[in-house]
Order: C-alpha cells, then structure tokens, then sequence
C-alpha cells in the first residue's frame, strides 16, 4: 500500500512539473498551417451564401481562431470548455469578443468576424495564402 501511495504520489508530481513547464514549442509550419487553414475559411466565409454552410463555416472559425490565438501564446491547447479556459489568461477577451462577432456574422453582419480573425492572424505572423497559395511546405 505505502509503494502504490508513492508511485501514484511521484506521478502526481511528473505531471504537475510537465504541466508547469508548459507545452512544447510548436515548430514553424504547423503555425503556418493553422494561419493557412484560418485564412482558407475566412475566404469561405466571405463566399458563404447559404444560412446552414455559414453556420458550420463560422463554428469553424471560432474554434481555429481559438487555437491559433493558444498556438501563438505558446500555451497548452484545449477544446471544448477547455479552449475558453486556456484562453483567458493570455488573451482575457477574446472568447467574448468572438462569441459576440460569430453572433453578429451569423446574422448578416460579417465584418467584425472578419476583422477580429484578421487580429489574431496578425498577431500569429504574416496571413498566409494570400491569392490561394498555401504556406511552403519543407521536406
């Protein structure tokens, strides 16, 4: 019993000294991928005619927004409740302000989606695929 407390005991603490350490550093393609895949969608949504594309389209854009934001903070991903959660501390208003734009754009208001996405793909690096070309790729 004293051997099982101390095992689960030292594994408590690996896992608190990973979590604290924080994530690996993200190497510079998949940020680009993201900022790609980001900028794809905002070319979809800008396109979107149909109510029930733009409602998948926009949800799409939420979450990869999210993401992003996490992967240019260098901080541990999450989904869910999670990624609002992970949000906060390194960019406090951002779930809000994106719920309230996402709102907006679903009912006929696309611009200030379209302008807080471009914040967040300005703050992860220069957008990518401009002109359909996607971010090169390396061997």
């Amino acid at each position: 019993m004293r051997t099982r407390c101390f095992l689960e005991n030292g594994s408590r603490i690996r896992r608190k000294r990973l979590a604290d350490a924080g994530p690996p550093s993200v190497a510079d393609t998949a940020r680009k991928d993201a900022r790609y895949a980001l900028t794809d969608l905002l070319d979809d949504f800008a396109a979107c005619t149909d109510a029930g594309e733009r409602l998948f389209v926009v949800a799409e854009i939420v979450r990869r927004s999210g993401e992003l934001a996490l992967l240019t903070h260098g901080t541990w991903a999450g989904g869910g409740k999670w990624l609002a959660r992970r949000l906060e501390p390194v960019a406090p208003d951002l779930a809000a302000r994106l719920d309230e734009t996402a709102q907006a754009a679903l009912r006929g208001a696309p611009a200030g989606l379209t302008s807080l996405v471009t914040e967040v793909l300005d703050a992860a690096g220069r957008r990518p695929g401009l002109g359909g070309i996607p971010p090169q790729r390396t061997a």
